[in-house]
C-alpha cells in the first residue's frame, strides 16, 4: 500500500490540485492530511471539495479547531484571524460538515499522524516539546512513524538506541526505513512553506517497500 501524506494546505487549491497531478505517477491507494486545510489562503470551498473528491482522510488541525472553537478562534491575531473567518463563510454545509468530523489523531498500519505533536496535540509545534518526550513518545508507542505537520517545516526525526538524529530535508528523497529505529517526519506544508525554499511538501509511504519518499513540487 501507497499512503500519500501531506498537511497546512491553507486554502491553496492550486498548489493542492498540482499536488495530486504529480501523484498520480505514483499509484497512491490512500491520501492523509494531517489539518489545516483552511487558512490564509482564499479558495477554502474549492479546496475542501478537491480532498473530497479524493477521498482524503484528514485529521484536524488548528485552524479547523479555531473554526469550532470560538474561544481559540479568539487567541488568533487579527491577520490570521480574519482570512479564517472569510474562509469559515465561503464553505458550504457539505465541507463543513466534513471539517467538522476530522478526528485528532488517526492511525492506520505502523504509522500515527496528527496535526500538532504526537499523540493527540493539535495546537503543539512539535520543535516546543523536549527529548525525554520525545524518547518517551517512541518507547512506548508500537508504531514505527508518526507523521506531523503544524510548523511547515520539512524535518526528519530519526530515533535509536535513545539518540535522535534530526535532518532537514532539501531534496527529493527515498528514505529506506530500518525495523530497528523509529521515524518522526514533519511533512512541511502545501500552501505556505516555511523552509528556505518555497516548493510544495508531501510524503509517499510504501508499506511494502518499508521505504519514505519526499517530493517537492513547484506550483
Amino acid at each position: 500500500m501507497k499512503l500519500a501524506v501531506f498537511s497546512d494546505v491553507h486554502s491553496s487549491y492550486t498548489k493542492m490540485l498540482a499536488v495530486f497531478n504529480d501523484m498520480e505517477r505514483y499509484g497512491i491507494d490512500r491520501y492523509i492530511c494531517l489539518g489545516d486545510i483552511i487558512g490564509y489562503g482564499s479558495q477554502a470551498e474549492e479546496t475542501v471539495r478537491l480532498l473530497m473528491s479524493k477521498n482524503v482522510v484528514s485529521v484536524r488541525g488548528n485552524h479547523e479547531l479555531a473554526m469550532f472553537d470560538p474561544e481559540y478562534l479568539e487567541l488568533f491575531p487579527k491577520r490570521i484571524k480574519q482570512p479564517l473567518l472569510d474562509n469559515m463563510a465561503a464553505l458550504s454545509t457539505a465541507s463543513v460538515r466534513y471539517l467538522e468530523n476530522t478526528p485528532a489523531y488517526l492511525t492506520l498500519e505502523n504509522c500515527h499522524f496528527v496535526h500538532g505533536t504526537p499523540p493527540d496535540k493539535i495546537t503543539t509545534y512539535i520543535h516546543d516539546v523536549t527529548d525525554y518526550y520525545l524518547k518517551s513518545l517512541f518507547n512506548n508507542s508500537d508504531k514505527q512513524i508518526f507523521f506531523t505537520g503544524h510548523t511547515h517545516e520539512l524535518v526528519l526525526i530519526t530515533y535509536t538506541d535513545r539518540n535522535f538524529y534530526r535532518r532537514r530535508i532539501r531534496e527529493n528523497c527515498t528514505i529506506p526505513l530500518d525495523p530497528g529505529r523509529k521515524y518522526l517526519l514533519n511533512v512541511g506544508s502545501i500552501g505556505f512553506s516555511r523552509d528556505d525554499f518555497n516548493e510544495s511538501k508531501y510524503a509517499v509511504y510504501d508499506t511494502d517497500k518499508k521505504e519514505l519518499m519526499i517530493r517537492m513540487v513547484n506550483a
